[in-house]
């Protein structure tokens, strides 16, 4: 059997993996379920090794594909010349906050009185307001174009010149349409790009308070259809592939979809405006992809932390039938050097025992004041994480293979009386992430 031996020992042979695994396991009160009844995806390759990763350098140059690959036909304002209100603008508030006082309306909002009886809003500290903003208002906009810029920007602000690794635009396209683009360094993104829409193609003026948001059956809307968004998931996909070729983001591929619905948050019942596609992309590195989960990384242990943070790599878009309506790009990698070349992986039984005992004890606490938690998970995966340890170095990371767990959580809960039951089934929330080579268990918001 030459050809048999022949062929090359996978990780899923070396760590004796089956295709799928399932078991149950309940704490003591057995209020607390873990179903596992999943499919276990292991990449098709035959060792995984542990690759040194630092922040790609915020280069002109790419600040220029990514402006050119969404607005090269557009005109491109900066926000603060775009919004600013003309005196025309500021004389209808104030003939509007005059006309109530007139009228005896001094609470036009109904945000009723303080402990003392006082109005909470001020109309006449508001009518002063507007009058000095009048003063220096200018009679028409005058618009200004701008791009992003690499390095610190000097800006005034208040009199006082700061500088800032910053850039908000509004894009008037040809077609009428208009997008909010906005370039920021700083905190725990070394770049973040975030590209929203805010006029559609017809003209339509979208609620500056819209936010898309990946489908879950908790969110009260029924499940998005290709129909109720008017474009084929294919035709989404190819918008946003043509997007990222424009953009020369070539280490990063398509990962993975999923139904989102985007909503008004101004509304007092979340009313939606459409429903979408979120499409992720991810980095794999010698066939071992980055796994896609919802946590953006960068997080504090504590409130009181000063320490340097730094978020993960992310490129994901929002698309409806008006094209692509959101994209979020943060904090690309630069790869550096391979550390260690075949990791010992623990065996595949060794990390089920970990996972078994860890979602029972990471939930103990929520168990006090619940009726039950239910876990269905039906997506054991190995794939790349980035670690790293901000205390030492907030810069430098290492690419790790994890294991992560997906699937649906049922929560059954009182309150006062009334039950509630929570459905979260968001296909990127990983209910725990185990280190593939040592089993220790890692805080995917804290990065470590």
């Amino acid at each position: 059997s030459s050809a048999a031996s022949a062929a090359k020992t996978t990780i899923r042979d070396l760590i004796n993996a089956p295709q799928t695994y399932k078991s149950q396991v309940t704490d003591d009160s057995a209020k607390l379920v873990v179903n596992t009844d999943a499919t276990v995806e292991i990449p098709d390759v035959d060792k995984i090794s542990a690759i040194s990763v630092t922040p790609a350098e915020v280069t002109q140059d790419l600040l220029d594909r990514i402006t050119d690959a969404f607005f090269s036909d557009a005109t491109l304002y900066t926000a603060d010349s775009y919004y600013v209100q003309t005196k025309s603008e500021i004389k209808e508030i104030l003939d509007g906050l005059k006309e109530d006082v007139a009228n005896g309306n001094l609470d036009p909002n109904n945000w009723g009185t303080d402990d003392e009886g006082n109005y909470i809003y001020d109309i006449y500290a508001d009518i002063e307001y507007w009058e000095s903003e009048y003063e220096t208002a200018p009679e028409a906009p005058e618009l200004e174009e701008g791009r992003p810029m690499a390095g610190a920007q000097d800006f005034t602000f208040d009199g006082q010149v700061m500088n800032d690794n910053a850039f908000t635009g509004v894009a008037v396209m040809n077609d009428g349409s208009q997008y909010y683009y906005k370039t920021y360094t700083g905190g725990s993104d070394t770049l973040l790009v975030t590209i929203s829409k805010t006029v559609t193609t017809n003209g339509e003026a979208l609620p500056s308070s819209k936010v898309w948001s990946d489908y879950s059956s908790s969110s009260g809307f029924p499940k998005p259809t290709e129909e109720s968004i008017g474009i084929s998931l294919e035709d989404a996909k190819r918008l946003v592939q043509e997007k990222v070729d424009k953009m020369g983001i070539t280490d990063l591929q398509f990962s993975q979809w999923s139904y989102a619905v985007c909503t008004n948050l101004e509304t007092d019942n979340r009313s939606k405006i459409g429903d979408g596609y979120v499409i992720y992309y991810t980095r794999t590195m010698n066939g071992v992809p980055i796994t896609q989960t919802m946590d953006a990384g960068g997080s504090l242990e504590d409130m009181d932390s000063t320490m340097e943070t730094w978020s993960y790599e992310n490129l994901y878009f929002y698309v409806d039938k008006d094209g692509i309506s959101y994209m979020y790009y943060s904090d690309p990698y630069s790869i550096g050097e391979t550390k260690t070349e075949n990791l010992s992986l623990l065996p595949f039984s060794e990390i089920m025992k970990t996972y078994e005992k860890m979602m029972v004890v990471t939930n103990a606490d929520n168990m006090e004041y619940e009726n039950s938690r239910v876990y269905d998970i039906n997506r054991i995966v190995l794939g790349y994480a980035r670690i790293y340890e901000p205390s030492k170095d907030a810069h430098t990371g290492l690419l790790v293979p994890v294991w992560d767990f997906f699937g649906t959580r049922k929560i059954e809960s009182e309150y006062d009386g009334d039950s509630y039951s929570d459905t979260t089934d968001y296909p990127t929330w990983s209910y725990l992430t185990i280190n593939a080579v040592d089993g220790s268990i890692i805080d995917r918001s804290l990065g470590y």
